[in-house]
Formats: C-alpha cells, sequence, structure tokens
C-alpha cells in the first residue's frame, strides 16, 4: 500500500511539473485583458464597429482588407516583419475604441467604470492597448498562428445568394448591369462633347477648395508598408489634390453639406457647402498605392418617379485618387456610399485589359485627361459623376468655396451633450434604407442602397468585389 501510494506520488509529481511546462509556453494574458475584453463586447453591442474588423477574444488587434493583403504574403520576398503587422493592428484597434467610446452615453460609460474603477481613467483604452501590443510581440509564435488563422473580410452573404437562386437570378442581373452601364456611358460621351457637361450655366454651380497655403514636402515620408507616416504630410496632400465639383444645379436635393442629429433624427445642414475627406491605402506593382478620398454628401436622392426603388434619405458620392509613393496618379475611381455604381476612371495612356468573365459584372471605365486639380460634373437628383476633366478657372459659373473636414468627424456628430456616429451598429447610415433591398438581396449584397461605413463596400452585385481590395486596380485590368 506504501509503495503504491509512493508511486503515485511519484507520478503526480512529474504530472506537475509537465503541467507546469505546458502552462509557461501559454502567452501571459496583459492584466487589463479582461476589462479591455469586457469594454469591447460593450461597444460592439451598443456602438458597433467604426474602425478595421474585429477579432474575436482578440480585443487588442483588428485588421482590413489592406493589412490582410500583407499578412497573407508574408512568406513572400517582401520585406514586412511581423511586428510592422501587429503594429497596424494595434493601431487599428485603439482608434476603433477610441471612436467606438466616445459614442456611449454617459449612463453606459459610468456602469463599465464602476465594473472597473481601477480603470476609468481616460487614458486606459491606449494603455491597455498598448500592453496588449507587447504581448502579441512577445509572444511571437502564438501571435504567427492567430495571423495565420485570420479569415478574409466578407461582406456578400452566402444564404441570400442561396435562397435568391444566384445561379439563375445573377444572369437577368448581368444583362441589367450591362444596359445601364451602357447607358451612363452614352450619357458621359454626350456631356464631355458640351460645355459645362451639359449643364444650364445659370443653375450649375461650381464648389473649389480653399487655396492651398502650405506646400508639400516631398520625398514623403513613408513606413515599412508603405503608409504617410507624417500627418502634416498627408494633410498637404489631401489639399493638393483637392478636386472642383460642378453640381448641376442648387435645389435643396444637389446642395453638398453635412451630417448633424436634430433630436432622433440624422439630417443634413447644408449652410455650409462641405466635402469630408481621408486617406486609405492600396496596393499595385509591388508598390502600396496612396488613396485620397473626397465625399459629398446630400441630403437624399429624391424620387424621380411614383415607385422609385433607389431614392431615400442621404446620399454621398466618393471619388478617389489613386497615386504611386511617387505621386503619380494611376486611376481614378467613385461610388455611392452604399457601393453603388462603381465606375474607373484611367488617365489616356494607362495600359489597361479589361478582364472578361461571364461571373462577373464588367467594368464601366471612361477615360480622362489626368492633372493635379480635377473638375467632377455631377449630374442633379441622381447625383452621378457624368464628366470628370482638369480644373479650370471659369468666372462664367457661380463659384462657392467649400470646406474639408476630416471624415473621422462623421463618428462623433454632436447629439445633446455627447456624440454619435452617423453609421448605426451594423455599419448603415442612419435612415438611409432603400426599397430596392427587397429586389437586389439574391445578389448576397448586404442591405443594398444602404449608405455604409468605409470597408464595407461589396461594389458588384454579380461576381464579388470591394472597394477596399487591396489589389483592385490590377485586378479590373489597370496594368
Amino acid at each position: 500500500m506504501n509503495a503504491n501510494n509512493s508511486a503515485l506520488k511519484h507520478w503526480l509529481l512529474i504530472f506537475g511539473i509537465l503541467l507546469m511546462q505546458a502552462c509557461s509556453t501559454k502567452p501571459e494574458w496583459y492584466s487589463c485583458e479582461g476589462a479591455l475584453t469586457d469594454l469591447d463586447h460593450l461597444l460592439s453591442s451598443e456602438v458597433g464597429t467604426l474602425n478595421a474588423k474585429r477579432i474575436p477574444k482578440h480585443p487588442g488587434l483588428r485588421y482590413d482588407r489592406f493589412i490582410y493583403s500583407f499578412i497573407n504574403e508574408r512568406d513572400s520576398s517582401l520585406n514586412i516583419g511581423q511586428q510592422d503587422l501587429i503594429s497596424y493592428m494595434s493601431d487599428a484597434a485603439k482608434m476603433g475604441l477610441l471612436l467606438e467610446w466616445q459614442n456611449l452615453t454617459s449612463q453606459q460609460m459610468g456602469e463599465w467604470k464602476q465594473r472597473y474603477p481601477e480603470y476609468s481613467q481616460n487614458t486606459f483604452i491606449e494603455s491597455c492597448v498598448a500592453k496588449a501590443k507587447q504581448q502579441y510581440l512577445a509572444q511571437s509564435a502564438q501571435s504567427a498562428e492567430l495571423l495565420n488563422r485570420l479569415l478574409p473580410d466578407d461582406d456578400y452573404s452566402d444564404t441570400a445568394k442561396f435562397f435568391g437562386i444566384y445561379p439563375i437570378s445573377s444572369k437577368v442581373f448581368s444583362s441589367a448591369v450591362t444596359k445601364e452601364q451602357q447607358s451612363l456611358k452614352e450619357h458621359w460621351q454626350q456631356a464631355s462633347l458640351k460645355a459645362h457637361s451639359g449643364f444650364k450655366q445659370e443653375q450649375a454651380v461650381l464648389y473649389i477648395p480653399k487655396p492651398l497655403k502650405h506646400g508639400l514636402a516631398t520625398p514623403l515620408s513613408l513606413n515599412h508598408l508603405g503608409q504617410l507616416s507624417n500627418e502634416q504630410q498627408a494633410q498637404h496632400l489631401l489639399n493638393k489634390f483637392a478636386p472642383q465639383w460642378l453640381i448641376e444645379n442648387s435645389s435643396q436635393d444637389n446642395l453638398p453639406g453635412k451630417p448633424a442629429w436634430q433630436g432622433e433624427q440624422l439630417q443634413v445642414d447644408t449652410d455650409i457647402a462641405t466635402s469630408f475627406s481621408l486617406i486609405s491605402y492600396g496596393r499595385y506593382q509591388q508598390q502600396t498605392t496612396i488613396q485620397l478620398n473626397y465625399v459629398m454628401w446630400f441630403k437624399q436622392r429624391p424620387k424621380l418617379s411614383a415607385v422609385d426603388w433607389v431614392a431615400g434619405q442621404h446620399d454621398a458620392v466618393i471619388f478617389r485618387i489613386h497615386l504611386t509613393p511617387q505621386l503619380d496618379i494611376v486611376a481614378y475611381d467613385s461610388i455611392h456610399l452604399c457601393g453603388c455604381w462603381y465606375t474607373l476612371m484611367l488617365p489616356n495612356g494607362q495600359p489597361y485589359q479589361a478582364f472578361q468573365d461571364s461571373a462577373q459584372e464588367p467594368v464601366l471605365m471612361h477615360r480622362v485627361d489626368a492633372q493635379t486639380k480635377m473638375r467632377i460634373s455631377i449630374s442633379a437628383d441622381t447625383h452621378q459623376i457624368v464628366g470628370l476633366a482638369p480644373a479650370e478657372e471659369n468666372t462664367e459659373l457661380k463659384t462657392i468655396e467649400y470646406q474639408s473636414l476630416a471624415w473621422q468627424q462623421l463618428n462623433l456628430l454632436a447629439k445633446a451633450e455627447l456624440t454619435k456616429s452617423v453609421f448605426d451598429r451594423q455599419g448603415y447610415v442612419y435612415g438611409s434604407q432603400r426599397l430596392e433591398r427587397w429586389f437586389f438581396w439574391p445578389m448576397g449584397v448586404k442591405q443594398p442602397g444602404s449608405l455604409r461605413r468605409f470597408g464595407d463596400h461589396a461594389i458588384s452585385f454579380v461576381g464579388e468585389r470591394y472597394f477596399d481590395q487591396a489589389y483592385l486596380l490590377e485586378d479590373l485590368g489597370v496594368q
């Protein structure tokens, strides 16, 4: 009996040593991990996601399609280390958490602080995410395994495609898309032959940016991922390329304004002409492209007939410029904030070979003369881009100077004594639903017609494409 007890103690001792060794290989959780996880759950359920994509059980990291392309190519010859990836993902999480935290109500903030009084200081998010980052950097093997498990972001619904009998219904949609694109191309060609894009001179309004006050220092300061590392340079770059907007008329529905909360309703204040801007990034020919995004926001897309599927509150147009690190213009493109009406506009001489694939809708492409300053012609009511040409001084047209605001201001709009984003918990602009969602859902696009946050823009009904697809230009055939 004693011998048996001795043997049992011996094996228990060995098991305990092995268990301690096994536990030592696990990540040592950063001290504030529990509080950050609880906060992340609260923000996700009450506010939603305002930046990048969350990773379950990892509140200190987020990712997007740009960084995922690097994660997916870690075994290539790129000189991008895991430290660069973790740093980017940590910064994305910090930005999202800070934006979302500011959109909580006072009661929600107070209840969380009561649960975690030791972390109630205003610097908690920055300090805790920094601790998490150090942990991920220290535990490189576990972090590598986490990166390997990440899946590409998917904004199409396979369930909707299944019940919508996609293989059959997509044929009908493909025909309709091709017909619509042909109509838009003809409109563009006709507008290019007329002064002021065919707009009546007495009704059209030319919106111009405020003059650039400071020069842009070159070469640009870039980090290992090819991103701008100097905020002042980023702002100068946005100012340098800020376009003119020629809008067909000045009725209330065609005045560019700023969303604002009036009680529980999201309205648009048009007292001051406003454009929103932000910088994003893509990839092209082994380089990171700098993407300058400019957004004009309107009160609504008004009804043009008794039953208009695409009419509804709020409408916004995104015009984007793709630049090399040397500030050469590779391409222009555009969508409405719903992801609809994707248009590619290529400088004359830019090589292009459209891919022919029956499973993917074709691309609407126009050729343009490219300059640093461009003039965008916007049709009344539909807010379609019907022309793009080098900017020019024109005293014949009514001219208004517009203010430029950072896109992130839309995530922190004043509401009573607090702030509230234009986006709901699902990432859609409040009140922007369209009737088309009841007809277009078989294509798998979620909430078609609704305006949505950056990072959620599916831009094809037939096939799958994204506005923030890392290699979008190459995937479209830009050479």
